[in-house]
């Protein structure tokens, strides 16, 4: 499992998890938490935490969850890409960053 961290002024923490069931590939995050809780936030994988190289979206994270699932989507070869991005999900925010994750 991956080990989730904050970035900048935030805080985050929780593991994060591959697994292939059925031919589809899902991370699954266990004991997340973050101090950014106000904010609507998205995972992104990406290519060594960089968002400026191909990224592929994960789409929203539970604001009161702290495990939940996201789908990677289908067709991606998940081995390209080794970092989820914790960022702020509001276009206007959208270079705020909360924190990362290494895909295991």
């Amino acid at each position: 499992m991956g080990t989730v961290a904050g970035k900048g002024d935030f805080s985050a923490s929780g593991y994060v998890g591959a697994a292939i069931i059925h031919h589809r590939t899902t991370l699954s995050f266990q004991n997340f938490s973050t101090s950014a809780e106000a904010l609507p936030l998205e995972a992104l994988l990406t290519i060594n935490g960089n968002l400026a190289k191909r990224h592929i979206p994960l789409g929203p994270i539970p604001a009161d969850q702290a495990a939940f699932d996201l789908a990677v989507p289908e067709g991606t070869d998940i081995s390209l890409f080794n970092t989820v991005v914790i960022r702020a999900a509001d276009p206007e925010q959208s270079e705020t960053i909360v924190g990362t994750a290494t895909v295991p």
